[in-house]
């Protein structure tokens, strides 16, 4: 797909999340910066971008970690075509209930 990078779908999650968390608007607009110009392979790719994203590979999500532990993004990816559909963004307490 070349040097376009990572096409990101789902951004409402995210603009809805950082209306309600105002301090989340940074860290989020950096991953979706780091996001946007990546070229992730498979999920060891995420990693070299994301070294604290953990991959569930029973329901093939991605989480990444953002703001240093404080949100929670989770998403899934579809490597063949460079998208990446998130899910929801939670504070750390949220995600672990």
């Amino acid at each position: 797909m070349g040097a376009s990078g990572v096409k990101v779908i789902g951004e409402v999650a995210i603009v809805k999340f950082a209306k309600k968390h105002a301090f989340s608007r940074k860290p989020l607009a950096r991953f979706l910066g780091v996001a946007r110009a990546a070229n992730w392979r498979h999920f060891p790719d995420v990693r070299t971008s994301f070294p604290s994203a953990d991959y569930a590979p029973l329901t093939g999500t991605i989480i990444f970690d953002i703001g240093g532990n404080k949100y929670r993004l989770t998403a899934r990816a579809d490597f063949d075509e460079q998208l990446l559909f998130i899910q929801q963004v939670l504070t750390h307490e949220e995600y672990d209930r």
